[in-house]
């Protein structure tokens, strides 16, 4: 039996024939990684997670594709005049507090911005070669550490545009030997319109916060109504009482005019104790960035002034750089596990942990004695089991579960009660660095 004849054409053709076959597998295995990373963006916009873990998610998932190294999503949301980085995949986590900083002064260099124009025209951007040149550009040198690695080629930014109105910016970093063609260009599309509408959702999501709020109110004046004002409709009527015994002169009657002075006395300072938890409650001034720790103390001294609560803190100073409303979330946490322990046990004593690692841990310990240790010698609420609403355990529960956090309040200490949640670490960006609309991107 004879051996094939292969000519040289058929053998061009079997190689032209696997070339394809493996251009084909790369390409199924391009789109699977595109329907995979849009399937899982969509589950994360269907979850209750804040716009910033949103969107550096989303960034997560993109980075995925072989043919993208970095990615960067940036906004002008609330049409500040400022762009704000609120997701990132592929750059150094370490060299992102500097980035705006950096970036203004590449802009003041004479830095050519390209992502400006896919901002103001509405229309993707996508510029080739564009890491050499940005590398070799000393009006880029500010933020040449920062591009150095990883090494990318091409670069691409898309507008991300909410109800007709450009509020924001896709930047791609493609991988060395790969173009934007027409797949990963309908895939980054897709992207930045998944982008739009995490920030339109997030737009939804506070106007319910809104209501929320005026729900809380609302809340407050049920709380007055059945704490406050049903005791001071008993101390009117122990007045009249005391008024009428007055008018009689016996000691039967005197005895009984002292029990109702000490009742109407112990009333009056039950009814001083809830108006001032309250009032503390309703003055954070974390809404100040920066100004957790000092909100912290006003609300300790405070508190101490009034209850004779000895309150201490250990906290890590980096909870002064987390986002505003992260912040006012676990201020109010705070508050109303410190309000609990007021009212509803016998504490003198109150711990306040804050600890940041790869996750916020805040553990708020008292020496009380709760109606709650009466279930059990050792009895843990976690947030499926929590008591009905009324003690704020619920309350505290929600500002924690916005968060993607964990919440569990613990009776089974020898004394007292132990409160903590786990909350995710997103700090903000320095003031001083926030970038103005003209330098928004690397490209």
């Amino acid at each position: 039996m004879g051996t094939p004849d292969f000519n040289a054409t058929d053998i061009a053709a079997r190689d032209a024939k696997i070339q394809d076959l493996q251009q084909q597998l790369a390409d199924a295995r391009r789109q699977e990684q595109y329907l995979t990373a849009v399937t899982r963006t969509t589950a994360n916009l269907a979850s209750e997670r804040s716009l910033p873990l949103t969107l550096t998610a989303m960034a997560e998932e993109i980075v995925q594709a072989d043919e993208l190294v970095g990615v960067q999503v940036l906004t002008n949301e609330h049409a500040s005049g400022k762009l704000h980085m609120l997701g990132m995949a592929g750059f150094p986590p370490s060299l992102s507090s500097s980035f705006y900083a950096k970036l203004k002064q590449c802009e003041q260099l004479g830095a050519d911005l390209m992502m400006l124009k896919a901002f103001h025209l509405a229309k993707p951007v996508v510029i080739e070669n564009r890491y050499e040149e940005v590398m070799s550009d000393p009006c880029w040198q500010p933020l040449h550490e920062y591009h150095r690695e990883p090494r990318w080629g091409d670069f691409a930014s898309f507008p991300i545009i909410v109800r007709g109105k450009t509020v924001g910016i896709l930047n791609a970093f493609v991988t060395p030997g790969f173009k934007v063609d027409a797949r990963s260009y309908a895939f980054l599309s897709s992207m930045a319109e998944q982008a739009a509408f995490a920030i339109d959702y997030a737009s939804l999501l506070d106007e319910e916060r809104q209501i929320a709020q005026r729900q809380e109110r609302q809340q407050l004046a049920r709380n007055l109504h059945d704490s406050v004002v049903q005791q001071v409709f008993s101390m009117g009527m122990l007045s009249q009482t005391v008024s009428v015994l007055a008018q009689k002169n016996d000691a039967k009657v005197s005895a009984r005019i002292l029990e109702t002075s000490r009742d109407l006395e112990d009333i009056t300072s039950s009814v001083l104790k809830d108006l001032r938890m309250l009032v503390a409650q309703l003055k954070p001034t974390v809404i100040d960035e920066g100004a957790f720790r000092r909100a912290l103390e006003t609300f300790q001294s405070t508190t101490h002034r009034q209850t004779g609560l000895e309150i201490s803190t250990r906290v890590d100073p980096r909870v002064d750089m987390l986002e505003r409303e992260l912040a006012e979330d676990l201020y109010h946490v705070i508050a109303e596990a410190v309000h609990n322990a007021v009212k509803h046990s016998s504490a003198s004593e109150i711990d306040i942990d804050i600890v940041i690692d790869d996750q916020l841990m805040l553990t708020v310990q008292d020496n009380g004695n709760s109606a709650h240790h009466q279930l059990s010698p050792h009895h843990l609420v976690t947030a499926d089991h929590l008591p009905k609403p009324g003690n704020g355990l619920s309350f505290m529960r929600e500002r924690v579960e916005r968060w993607q956090g964990e919440f569990s309040v613990d009776f089974g200490v020898p004394r007292g009660t132990v409160v903590q949640a786990k909350m995710p670490v997103l700090l903000r960006q320095p003031r001083d660095e926030d970038s103005v609309l003209g330098p928004g991107g690397n490209g």
